[in-house]
């Protein structure tokens, strides 16, 4: 295995602690433009995908560049992915003396690489997805050190090598929900949200619900979860009965995909608890939902995670960015 095929497992796992920049509003301009331009090199790259849905390139060897270049082989449609934003994708890497395949992410649904849009980043897929649309195909021709950083060469392959990257968008999302402001409940958590998206919260002195409560802070016009459903979303959780937040998807800097079913019917114990798959099914994508689930549609005893008692009041922030794979 060469040292590049080593050095991808920081590239195709998921994104786990990367920082999030910026924001995104509610609407966008039209124009978005990529920072970078086809070239020599990446003008002679031929995709086919196959029946898998799995990308191939071909190009004439030994292909070389000095620098990036990018050609979109595919437009794709929607909105494109925007600084601040999130991008969900699948790649395939090629080196370019051979055309031999070294490595990638595995093509599989629910299982994509995600990043964030990040303008200050080196990362160079955060540079090269931005304004890159859903189900957009791009080819990048660059060299080893500029997707990997430095390596120890060899033979082979060097710091300079030129590699190939076919990238396949399926999905971007925004930072934090971005629908309509509406009334908050009396008797629930108050909301509060930095520029970044993070949540905060802030309890009432009032009793603490016993039936589950549902409360549309935003109210999006995207399309509605359905059970089953992949939804994209960054999250707060707290405990109500001591006011503490005991999980949240900001401590890894992305948004979690959670199915939205109960994970205890479910049979493969693949969802989330019932009053969360209650409060989440019908909600539109680009809401902020506030939800106070009592302990009887929550963890059964002796199965919460850890910072949740048995027969805790949970309360749950979602932002609802997407429906993705």
């Amino acid at each position: 295995m060469s040292k590049v095929s080593v050095a991808v497992a920081s590239i195709v796992v998921l994104a786990a602690g990367v920082a999030i920049v910026g924001g995104v509003a509610a609407s966008f301009p039209e124009q978005c433009e990529s920072p970078y331009q086809p070239g020599r090199a990446s003008a002679l790259v031929d995709v086919v995908t196959t029946d898998d849905g799995v990308a191939e390139a071909s190009f004439p060897t030994p292909l070389k560049t000095t620098g990036r270049e990018l050609n979109v082989v595919h437009p794709g449609q929607g909105e494109p992915a925007r600084v601040g934003g999130f991008v969900d994708f699948d790649l395939r890497i090629f080196l370019g003396s051979t055309g031999e395949y070294l490595t990638g992410s595995d093509y599989q649904p629910g299982n994509p690489v995600r990043r964030v849009i990040d303008a200050a980043s080196e990362d160079v897929f955060s540079a090269v997805l931005e304004c890159q649309k859903p189900g957009s195909q791009v080819v990048v021709t660059t060299t080893v050190e500029d997707v990997f950083g430095p390596i120890e060469g060899d033979e082979l392959i060097t710091n300079d090598s030129t590699i190939v990257l076919v990238v396949d968008v399926h999905q971007t999302y925004p930072t934090k929900a971005n629908g309509s402001a509406r009334l908050p409940q009396s008797g629930l958590p108050t909301v509060v949200q930095t520029d970044e998206g993070v949540h905060g919260l802030s309890f009432p002195n009032a009793p603490i619900p016993t039936e589950l409560r549902v409360s549309v802070l935003k109210q999006g016009d995207g399309v509605a979860i359905q059970e089953g459903d992949f939804v994209t979303t960054h999250f707060t959780g707290a405990v109500w009965n001591t006011r503490e937040i005991f999980n949240t998807s900001f401590e890894q800097g992305i948004p979690l995909t959670l199915v939205a079913r109960d994970t205890f019917t479910a049979g493969d114990g693949v969802g989330v608890i019932p009053g969360l798959a209650q409060a989440l099914i019908g909600q539109t994508v680009g809401s902020q939902v506030l939800v106070s689930v009592p302990p009887s549609l929550g963890y059964p005893a002796g199965q919460a995670p850890a910072g949740v008692p048995d027969g805790s009041t949970l309360v749950y922030v979602f932002d609802i960015l997407g429906i993705g794979q």
